[in-house]
């Protein structure tokens, strides 16, 4: 059962003051945000009287001044005899300053022979060969390289030191300077195409360039490499053949030939030399 209290304090009146007095506001609120308003209207309403309107007017007028001189430049234009085609610059094949390329002789760069004998964009060095203590003996087909290569070469340009060494990790090692150096015919022949010395390769070119390396890389593996060379000759068949893909594919199967004695890659590098 609930009980109630009684308030304690009861209902009183409270008298107010009379002795003082009510000033009113100077600027009310509602009169403020009435005259902001009233502004934002007036100074939103401004049409082309005044100075928006002179300004509009002198701004067609310039627009209107320059199409008409637009106009009369392209008149004297079309009256002098200008060529408009862009200036054409020859650009000229540079082979690299001084190379020096470490060769495996089992692994003749035939690349080399290539950029010699092509005639799209002669090139023009000089190779000089040196044999490393490393290499007993000469293989006959890198001595009958070096000779074909020295009936070739003109004697000026770029000089080319390329030193038979063995027992190095890979094949072909190329020394641009003494901060340099890369390893693989494949390489050298994209560094040659990124300068502008060979032609400009395209999409699939490096899978064909990749193949070739591969196939002078499993050399001591005979039924593996002759497996390599069929599938190299067929992608070679699927796609339409630039520089790069002649020199490298050229050098790694014409290798092949020489390690195999197989002359089933001989249609294709027949087909190669007759592309130069």
């Amino acid at each position: 059962k609930m009980y109630s209290l009684k308030p304690i304090v009861s209902d009183f009146d409270v008298e107010k003051p009379k002795n003082m007095y009510v000033i009113k506001e100077i600027n009310p609120r509602e009169e403020k945000a009435d005259k902001f308003l009233t502004n934002l209207e007036t100074s939103l309403a401004v049409g082309k009287e005044g100075d928006l309107g002179d300004l509009e007017e002198k701004q067609e007028i310039l627009l209107e001044k320059l199409k008409e001189l637009k106009r009369q430049l392209v008149s004297l234009q079309d009256g002098l005899p200008l060529c408009r085609k862009p200036a054409q610059v020859p650009q000229e094949s540079v082979f690299p300053k001084d190379l020096v390329i470490n060769v495996n002789p089992a692994a003749i760069p035939y690349s080399l022979l290539l950029m010699l004998k092509q005639k799209r964009s002669p090139l023009t060095f000089t190779v000089n060969f040196y044999t490393h203590s490393t290499v007993s003996q000469l293989p006959e087909e890198a001595a009958e390289f070096a000779k074909e290569i020295a009936g070739l070469s003109t004697g000026s340009g770029t000089k080319v030191e390329v030193i038979w060494k063995a027992g190095m990790p890979t094949n072909f090692e190329v020394i641009i300077n003494p901060t340099a150096v890369f390893w693989g015919e494949g390489n050298f022949i994209r560094y040659l195409t990124r300068l502008g010395v060979l032609e400009k390769s395209q999409e699939g070119d490096d899978i064909l360039v990749d193949m070739s390396h591969q196939l002078q890389a499993i050399g001591e593996d005979r039924k593996e490499q002759a497996k390599l060379a069929d599938r190299l000759m067929g992608a070679m068949r699927k796609q339409k053949i630039t520089q790069s893909v002649d020199f490298a594919t050229y050098s790694a199967l014409r290798n092949f030939r020489n390690a195999t004695k197989s002359g089933k890659v001989d249609g294709v590098l027949k087909e190669i030399e007759g592309r130069l």
